[in-house]
């Protein structure tokens, strides 16, 4: 089971609030988040440039660069901002932030209790 947190996501003019999956086998050396279609729609992002990547195991996927957003994070009167790059997933259904967009947020991550906060 993944933890996921709200966050809301905006490109330009166009913002969306939805819940983020954590994940921090997703490892980049930058902060990214893997969007659906139907998200990156709602924020005005096309899908770009393809690009293939390889998962676990033989697994080789295929991701669209879709431009830079903002992804902020609030917990009480905490809240954190930071761009990432987008890239469209065509066949993922969930927001995933990376591992490196989850640290750049000061996200802390306790997976036994499915809690999480800032840093």
């Amino acid at each position: 089971m993944g933890l996921r947190i709200p966050v809301k996501l905006k490109h330009n003019d166009k913002e969306v609030e939805v819940n983020a999956l954590l994940n921090t086998g997703f490892e980049t050396d930058e902060p990214v988040v893997a969007l659906p279609l139907t998200i990156a729609s709602q924020l005005n992002l096309t899908p770009g440039e393809k690009r293939f990547y390889l998962g676990p195991g033989a697994l080789v996927g295929e991701v669209y660069l879709a431009g830079e957003v903002t992804i902020t994070v609030k917990v009480g009167e905490s809240e954190r901002s930071i761009k990432a790059y987008a890239v469209i997933e065509p066949r993922e259904e969930e927001i995933i932030l990376s591992d490196r967009a989850i640290a750049e947020l000061g996200i802390v991550v306790d997976l036994k209790h499915m809690k999480w906060w800032l840093v």
